[in-house]
């Protein structure tokens, strides 16, 4: 989760740890994309992946990964 703390606002964190526990999801930071800000899926395993564009702003990252 380390990595992810980077992209995001410091007081939306505590928040995004707990989803991230509650549900099984996958978060992937991707380069730029110009079609779309993230993508979500689920995977064979049941599991959830969720991509993010890098060149975001936290707010943006933040909103793309919760939306």
């Amino acid at each position: 989760m380390q990595v992810f703390k980077d992209f995001l606002p410091i007081k939306s964190i505590p928040y995004v740890e707990e989803l991230l526990c509650s549900y099984q999801i996958e978060i992937k930071i991707k380069s730029e994309r110009k079609t779309r800000h993230g993508d979500f899926r689920v995977l064979s395993n049941g599991n959830c992946l969720i991509t993010v564009n890098s060149n975001l702003n936290k707010y943006r990252f933040l909103i793309t990964l919760i939306h």
